[in-house]
């Protein structure tokens, strides 16, 4: 009988090269996917603005910083040196405000005070995350009860301060002081401070607070609270910041 065909051998050479180059292949994919996934992500820049706002409120405005600054206010309207102005909005009035020959006349306006949270969202758009910190979150109000000078806050200050040389030392009919709010009644008077960002926006990366004071009046007041090197506090106009701050570690010291 005669042999039965038979197949020529069969080469698995090939397929198992090929195999191997695809499993390599497929390995340094997976290495490639490891070391994209672990890698930082670029940090969001308003979230980092974000980051030491403590007041929703604001926090709020400053996520929509482009139409916070665009709302239409009311009219003002001022004689410079340099010429009539009209101002109806945030832009507008920072863009002004911050000129020398300008300032003046603008931040006197009597309708000034309706454009006080432009200067607020112009310094929180401008700040930076600090390095360093007066105090932690939650002692925030106590470390300013304790070591801000109420003289510095000048007409902001409580009526009847007197002479002391730290909130914790003026005398008052009641006191309450939370996380970030301090509360400090005298007779009828109530007075207020609140402590509503953590930001660095002069000088050496060192918390400064910005701080909304109230007077029982309806109208609230901005200040920016800035550490000296005696560790005391002291109140800066938000007017510093925004015609120069370059004068604002000259008039801290």
């Amino acid at each position: 009988m005669p042999p039965s065909p038979s197949l020529p051998d069969t080469d698995h050479s090939v397929p198992v090269f090929r195999l191997i180059i695809a499993g390599v292949l497929m390995l340094a994919l997976f290495i490639v996917a490891i070391i994209g996934s672990a890698a930082p992500a670029e940090e969001d820049p308003v979230r980092v603005k974000l980051a030491g706002v403590l007041d929703s409120g604001l926090r709020d405005k400053l996520a929509h910083y482009a139409e916070t600054m665009a709302a239409t206010r009311p009219m003002m309207e001022v004689e410079t040196p340099e010429g009539h102005f009209k101002i109806d909005n945030c832009t507008a009035f920072v863009a002004l405000a911050g000129r020398d020959g300008r300032s003046r006349a603008i931040l006197d306006h009597p309708l000034a005070p309706a454009y006080q949270e432009c200067s607020v969202m112009r310094l929180l758009y401008n700040a930076r995350l600090p390095e360093a910190y007066v105090a932690p979150l939650a002692s925030l109000a106590h470390a300013v009860v304790n070591r801000l000078d109420p003289a510095t806050l000048r007409t902001l200050a409580p009526a009847w301060a007197g002479k002391a040389r730290r909130l914790a030392d003026i005398a008052a009919d009641s006191s309450t002081v939370t996380d970030r709010r301090i509360e400090l009644v005298h007779g009828n008077v109530h007075w207020s401070l609140e402590v509503v960002a953590s930001v660095d926006v002069a000088g050496p990366s060192v918390e400064e607070l910005v701080v909304r004071i109230g007077r029982g009046s309806g109208n609230d007041t901005f200040m920016v609270l800035m550490a000296r090197d005696d560790g005391a506090l002291t109140a800066l106009s938000l007017d510093v910041f925004m015609v120069g701050g370059s004068m604002a570690m000259a008039q801290a010291f």
